[in-house]
């Protein structure tokens, strides 16, 4: 048993799982793969995703494929660009890094802040009560006092308590891909192409 149980360790997981654990909170954090693992999803942070993660103790220094960010260079659909300089006014107005990365990186922070992350646990089960939920798992069951559903866009844990929609499958959907060997300008600039359709 545990204060908050925390059901996938994303960023958002990882998150709620650091400020938990370092305010004297109990917490176990499951997630279903094992890390380091990857996530389909952007690899940009903002200057207020850096705020967090200084805010959360994550270091980032070491991070293979961190760069920083101060400026973008937008192409509009006719060819035509613009370069826009990103300012902040504590550290790097933003970055770029791998979530294959930075995902680790938050887990091993949550676990540095007392939090117990189990990889490999998929929740099987949830069985909500008035003072506690508890969770199943194909190895354990566990029971806390809350629960965060941190486990994305189309939710296990929500389903499970019967309050994920049929059938929906997002609004957005995102194209990633990398590649080697790249010189010039798109080495190291940050470069957003809008398509003419």
């Amino acid at each position: 048993s545990c204060d908050l149980l925390v059901v996938g360790a994303g960023p958002a997981g990882s998150a709620a799982a650091i400020e938990a654990a370092s305010r004297g909170l109990s917490v176990v954090v499951l997630d279903k793969s094992r890390f380091p693992r990857d996530k389909c999803c952007g690899d940009g942070l903002t200057t207020g995703a850096l705020r967090h993660l200084r805010h959360l103790g994550v270091r980032t220094e070491g991070l293979a494929s961190w760069r920083d960010i101060d400026e973008a260079l937008i192409v509009g659909p006719r060819g035509r660009s613009a370069r826009f300089p990103l300012s902040a006014v504590d550290g790097a107005p933003a970055a770029v890094c791998r979530r294959r990365e930075l995902d680790q990186a938050l887990v091993e922070r949550a676990r540095e802040a007392g939090a117990t992350v189990l990889e490999g646990h998929e929740v099987s089960a949830v069985e909500p009560g008035p003072d506690q939920v508890t969770v199943a798992t194909a190895e354990r069951r566990f029971t806390a006092r809350y629960a965060v559903a941190a486990d994305g866009m189309w939710s296990p844990f929500r389903r499970l308590l019967g309050l994920g929609g049929d059938g929906y499958r997002g609004e957005w959907h995102a194209f990633r891909q990398y590649w080697t060997g790249v010189t010039g300008s798109a080495a190291d600039q940050l470069l957003v192409w809008f398509e003419p359709d």
